[in-house]
C-alpha cells in the first residue's frame, strides 16, 4: 500500500488537535476517572505512531515550516535573536536532528540536546523558518 505523504506542517496540526481534543475530553467528561484520564494522555504518542503506517514518519522538523506555518502553529517570535521559539506541545514529537538556537545564543543540531524546560509554552530554542519562495510581498 502506497503511503499518503502530509507535510511537515499538515503532521503538526493534526498532532496539535489530537492534543486539544483529548484534553477537551477530559475537561468535559467528568464521569471519567484520574487513573484513564492519565491513560487517554499518554496513549496520544502511541496513537500517532499508528498514523505512521499509512503517513510516515510524525516526527516534527520545525525549520521546515515556513513563517506563516510557524504562527498558525503558534511558535513565538524572539526578536533579540531573530528566532522563533518552539511550542512545547511539539517536543515529544520532534525529529532527531535538526539545527536549534538557544535562547542564550548557542547552537544545536540535536534533539538530544535540547532541553525540555519550558517558560509560557515555549522550548528556549528556536528555529529559522524555511523560505517561502510561493509567498510574494
Amino acid at each position: 500500500m502506497e503511503q499518503t505523504q502530509l507535510t511537515t506542517y499538515t503532521k503538526a496540526r493534526l498532532i496539535r488537535r489530537s492534543l486539544i481534543t483529548r484534553a477537551a475530553e477530559i475537561l468535559i467528561t467528568l464521569h471519567w476517572t484520574d487513573s484513564f484520564c492519565i491513560t487517554e494522555i499518554r496513549n496520544i504518542i502511541p496513537a500517532i505512531k499508528k498514523w505512521e503506517e499509512d503517513y510516515g514518519s510524525f516526527k516534527i522538523n520545525p525549520t521546515d515550516l515556513t513563517l506563516k506555518e510557524m504562527e498558525d502553529l503558534e511558535f513565538d517570535y524572539y526578536k533579540h535573536l531573530d528566532i522563533w521559539l518552539i511550542p512545547f506541545y511539539l517536543y515529544p514529537f520532534l525529529a532527531d536532528e535538526f539545527e536549534s538556537r538557544n535562547i542564550t545564543g548557542t547552537w544545536h543540531n540535536k534533539l538530544s540536546e535540547i532541553e525540555s524546560d519550558h517558560d509560557f509554552g515555549y522550548l528556549s530554542y528556536g528555529v529559522k523558518p524555511k523560505k517561502d519562495f510561493n509567498f510574494i510581498l
